[in-house]
């Protein structure tokens, strides 16, 4: 990780287009102003990990639920067809 010391109204550049500025500083907060382009998604950390763990949990479940699915065609594929069809049964009557 590189750490760096800035004072208040300085700059960090990140690539060619990612600012970071030193805002505020009051006492142990720190307020930085982020310049990035509108497709780079700029999260709070606690923010970012609640959305991957979110994602993985979305995930998780869907796998699951292509299991269940994919458990369910397989007991299908392996039962007995089903022998003779309600229009037969109506014709043989006739």
């Amino acid at each position: 990780m590189l750490v760096l010391t800035r004072r208040l109204g300085e700059t960090i550049v990140i690539g060619d287009d990612i600012v970071i500025k030193i805002v505020d500083i009051h006492g142990k907060q720190i307020r930085v102003g982020i310049e990035a382009p509108a497709e780079i998604s700029v999260y709070r950390g606690e923010i970012y990990e609640r959305i991957m763990l979110e994602n993985k949990a979305a995930v998780e479940a869907a796998l699951g639920d292509v299991k269940t699915m994919t458990d369910g065609l397989k007991e299908l594929m392996s039962s007995k067809p089903i022998v003779g069809h309600s229009d037969d049964a109506k014709s043989s009557i006739t």
